[in-house]
């Protein structure tokens, strides 16, 4: 639940009360969990992805352009596979 409040535009108040919970209390858990190292906030990196074009195709692989990384894969990735694979391209 901590790791939720940290998505871009994540709202702490409203993910806490959703829960049952006191926002105060998960507030205070997400600066234990900054202050022990477990979590850390997003770099001025991670932005959100900009698609300069797209050409849909049907097939059984697609590919995925970001800036000058390529990305090919198959109709059966996971979607958490993908979306870990996009991170670490960005990374780059």
């Amino acid at each position: 639940m901590v790791g939720e409040t940290f998505a871009p535009g994540a709202n702490v108040s409203a993910i806490a009360r959703a829960h049952g919970l006191d926002p105060s209390q998960v507030f205070a858990w997400r600066r234990k969990a900054l202050a022990s190292g477990i979590v850390a906030p997003l770099s001025e990196r991670a932005r959100p992805i900009k698609f300069a074009r797209f050409e849909a195709v049907a097939g059984e692989t697609m590919e995925i352009v970001v800036g000058d990384v390529a990305v090919r894969i198959g109709s059966d990735v996971e979607p958490k596979r993908l979306a870990a694979v996009i991170r670490a391209g960005r990374q780059a």
